[in-house]
């Protein structure tokens, strides 16, 4: 019973999560990146490098994303 109860409580919290919580997907990209580049080498250092500004700018602008979204939705649950 209590293995019952624990099922459906971790699967309601797995469902009720938006997408933009989920940190997972940074992990999966950072390990896919680490792997490709253990089996390419570090031939297109340039390249990376331009990858890892584009990476920090899409990070920057999604931080500012989700600062004005929850400004919203704080501002809508006061009126």
């Amino acid at each position: 019973m209590k293995c019952a109860v624990v099922f459906l409580v971790l699967s309601m919290v797995v469902l009720m999560a938006e997408p933009g919580e989920c940190f997972f997907g940074r992990i999966f990209r950072g390990i896919y990146h680490g792997v490709r580049r253990l089996v390419h080498g570090k031939e297109n250092l340039a390249e990376d490098q331009v990858e890892q500004q584009q990476q920090q700018q899409e990070r920057q602008e999604q931080e500012q994303l989700d600062k004005r979204s929850f400004q919203h939705k704080f501002a809508r649950n006061v009126d």
